[in-house]
């Protein structure tokens, strides 16, 4: 009898730890330009015991999630040096008690439209660099995610922080209320044509220029056009709409960038209302 039960046991362990092995896990993009990068303060960071990854693109695998996080690779760029990620990923963990593994796809001043990039920094139309990159980065991830055992792996979200180029560019006359918003429905379109047409596309609302009185009205315009998106659109959401609020909170380090205790509020903001939305 002895025999039979250690027999029974040995079985469920090993059919245990096959299907962990196989089990898939969900996949979060972050994407945009400096704030979605992060220029806040790695020591002030959010660190917690949950598990969170992120995949590295130089070493073609998934590492432990901490600030700075993201790589000078891929046209993209590391945080400098903290970010809302980890606030993100490690609240999110929290609720769910599921591991959760991020590709971060930002770069610092890049613009959504061709006509408001400045020097050369990019921009996430389909004639540029980085929606491609984008691309490229996130199928090595979901590779990578197979090959470490997760199955058949896929995006839950891409949570989209940028429009501070586009915004200063409309606010200066360079670029129409109408392109910014044309570009904004083609580049959600180019990622669910990619990765399924019910992909969640989770905004982050564009902030305020603290010094520009043109720029600031053109940031206006962008946080009226994100809403307009995401009230138009079934699968589109503003994941976090305090930001226009950070300059009476004193929450900017410079005119336009976020500093660390407005990135860890974002973070655990937007992992609650993913959560609520059942973004899963």
């Amino acid at each position: 009898m002895k025999g039979t039960i250690l027999s029974i046991l040995l079985c469920w362990f090993i059919f245990s730890c096959a299907d962990k092995k196989n089990e898939s896990v969900q996949l979060f993009v972050i994407a945009g330009q400096s704030n979605a990068m992060g220029v806040g303060d790695s020591s002030q960071s959010i660190i917690g015991e949950e598990p969170c990854y992120e995949y590295d693109s130089k070493k073609d695998s998934f590492v432990t999630l901490k600030d700075p996080v993201g790589q000078d690779d891929m046209h993209f760029h590391v945080a400098k040096t903290g970010s809302f990620i980890p606030s993100f990923a490690y609240n999110y963990a929290k609720i769910t008690h599921q591991p959760i593994y991020v590709v971060q796809c930002a770069k610092g001043g890049s613009s959504l439209s061709p006509k408001a990039e400045v020097k050369d920094w990019g921009n996430w139309d389909p004639s540029g660099k980085l929606l491609s990159s984008s691309f490229k980065k996130i199928d090595l991830a979901l590779s990578a995610l197979k090959d470490e055992g997760k199955g058949e792996s896929k995006l839950a979200a891409i949570i989209w922080s940028q429009g501070e180029n586009d915004g200063e560019a409309i606010g200066k006359g360079n670029l129409t209320a109408e392109e910014y918003k044309a570009g904004l429905k083609n580049l959600i379109s180019e990622y669910r044509e990619r990765f399924g047409s019910n992909l969640p596309f989770v905004i982050i609302e564009t902030g305020r220029h603290a010094s520009c009185k043109e720029c600031d009205e053109g940031y206006a315009i962008v946080r009226k056009i994100q809403g307009e998106v995401a009230a138009e659109d079934k699968y589109t959401f503003i994941g976090y709409n305090e930001t226009k609020d950070f300059i009476e909170r004193k929450w900017l380090k410079d005119p336009v960038h976020y500093n660390q205790d407005a990135l860890n509020d974002i973070g655990k903001k937007l992992a609650k209302f993913m959560v609520e939305h059942n973004i899963l």
